[in-house]
């Protein structure tokens, strides 16, 4: 029974999202089954909404898939992908007694006596709403921004990832196109980031890592996180009584630098994502304000993205390779971090890198953007079958977003100067020696220690492979015998039986929902 209701549900979701006629890569469709190619065909468009439109009607996890869509222009285009940077996710606020019933769950009968005043909602997502509050802390009242999760909301998610699921397996069965551009670790990834939303400790917990590793750096300020009062459904957080930088005119009346938030904004993304590893992936306008003295305050740290000490290394050189026009350099790259496969021609693909490459020479530094620059080289490689990288495109994607709104302040930014001295402390780490660190937990700094770490990690990985290889083998060599031969092949003849008519039944209650709708 759960069954068909999961089947229902899917069914609903492909009957909306096959109607944008733009959603679906062709690529994609021409590796498709033909009953279900033929079908994308006769369906009729959808001309009475946007996409926007639909997926607000389908609920939340279905506007996370569509803004977690606009960061991969790889599976649906640029053209989708910009329209979907427009999706907007907000949604009435809910009833005052699940506010209640949030508190009472949190913090006791007796939460009115830490929280003195609970405002209305200032703002409502599909996830959370956030209301202004006024608490009791150290004898002393203090505004704070108290964000409370929507009732039932992990469940809801869960559901619809289930079907996600289902459907991603059911693409990459049938398509190769599926396959390569790797639908369930779309899924998965979108399932880590809802984690992080859904728990509202794991967002306090990223907040106070951004606050750890920027707490020497005077351009940018984090609230403070009040852990006493904060839950998994709650997070209560320091008031920002700043400017949001959404309010041009307002900040201009003040006459705040506009030059100096512009680059502020851009640096304060530059040093977490290049410097630290670990960044802010939802940088627009709404989630960052600015203190008179055009200090950066980023708000709203559900969504963050990490770069390892590998992919910083990676962005370096390809950067620097192309400022220095070496694009056999950048193939090669490529090719040695095992991001393209052996049987691609690197000649080739560095004349690709050229034609991306030869159109920025001669231009003036500060009108080329560095993010649609990675968004060229990751369509240009995404044709020369490199699997995806999950990171390298929620960086691009939250470059091109940081570079808009920096730009608003300071249309004469230039991202390359800015990024330069973060790149180059890149590249001392690029020179390390592992032979000459002090064991002294003072003097080892973090980026060394992650270079450390990750070789042990990595020799430790290998010892365990050549065991496992090891044991699979045996003393006598890899048997495979009949009887084995014969459960494999039953077992795929199993799973071919079942989807046939999963596919069947799915195309049936789509065609039979359409007459009903007709």
């Amino acid at each position: 029974m759960f069954g068909i209701f999961k089947i229902l549900r899917l069914t609903r979701g492909f009957l909306v999202l096959s109607r944008e006629k733009d959603l679906i890569p062709e690529n994609l469709i021409r590796s498709l089954p033909a009953p279900i190619k033929i079908f994308l065909k006769v369906i009729p468009s959808n001309k009475k909404s946007d996409l926007s439109e639909s997926l607000q009607k389908l609920g939340p996890t279905w506007i996370k898939m569509g803004q977690f869509l606009s960061t991969r222009p790889d599976i649906i285009g640029n053209k989708l992908s910009i329209h979907l940077r427009g999706l907007q996710d907000s949604l009435p606020p809910f009833d005052k007694k699940h506010v209640e019933q949030a508190f009472i769950e949190s913090f006791g009968e007796d939460y009115k006596k830490k929280f003195k005043k609970i405002d209305e909602p200032i703002a409502a997502a599909s996830i959370a709403q956030v209301h202004k509050a006024i608490i009791k802390s150290d004898g002393k009242s203090q505004t704070v921004a108290v964000k409370i999760l929507r009732p039932n909301i992990e469940g809801k998610i869960k559901k619809d990832l289930n079907d996600f699921y289902l459907a991603a397996k059911i693409l990459e069965k049938f398509s190769s196109e599926a396959r390569r551009l790797r639908v369930l670790e779309v899924v998965k990834t979108l399932e880590e980031s809802l984690s992080m939303e859904v728990d509202l400790r794991l967002e306090a917990a990223a907040q106070s890592e951004i606050i750890d590793n920027t707490k020497n750096d005077d351009f940018i300020e984090i609230p403070k996180i009040f852990w006493d009062l904060t839950s998994k459904n709650i997070l209560t957080t320091q008031w920002v009584n700043s400017h949001s930088s959404k309010d041009l005119i307002k900040i201009k009346k003040k006459n705040i630098n506009f030059n100096s938030v512009g680059e502020n904004i851009m640096k304060t993304f530059l040093i977490l994502a290049i410097r630290d590893g670990f960044f802010h992936a939802d940088m627009h306008q709404g989630n960052l304000f600015v203190k008179n003295d055009a200090t950066i305050i980023p708000v709203d740290f559900g969504i963050m993205g990490r770069l390892n000490i590998d992919s910083r290394r990676y962005l370096l050189e390809i950067l620097s390779g192309f400022v220095k026009k070496d694009y056999k350099k950048i193939s090669d790259i490529h090719f040695e971090a095992g991001y393209i496969p052996e049987n691609q021609d690197r000649d080739k693909f560095a004349q690709a890198l050229r034609a991306i490459g030869e159109p920025i020479q001669g231009q003036d530094s500060k009108s080329i953007s560095m993010g649609h620059l990675l968004s060229q080289l990751l369509e240009v490689t995404g044709q020369f079958e490199m699997r995806t990288q999950p990171q390298l495109l929620l960086l691009q994607k939250t470059m091109v977003v940081t570079e808009g709104v920096a730009r608003e302040f300071n249309p004469d930014l230039n991202i390359w100067s800015l990024s330069e001295p973060i790149l180059d402390n890149l590249s001392n780490i690029k020179s390390f020696d592992p032979s000459k660190i002090s064991f002294n937990k003072e003097s080892i700094n973090s980026n060394a220690r992650e270079i450390f770490n990750s070789i042990i990690n990595d020799l430790e990985k290998t010892k365990k492979d050549f065991n496992k290889i090891k044991k699979a083998f045996g003393d006598d060599g890899l048997k495979i015998d009949k009887k084995t031969l014969m459960l494999i092949t039953e077992r795929e003849n199993l799973q071919s039986n079942l989807l046939r008519p999963l596919i069947l039944l799915l195309l049936i209650l789509i065609v039979s929902i359409l007459l009903i709708n007709k």
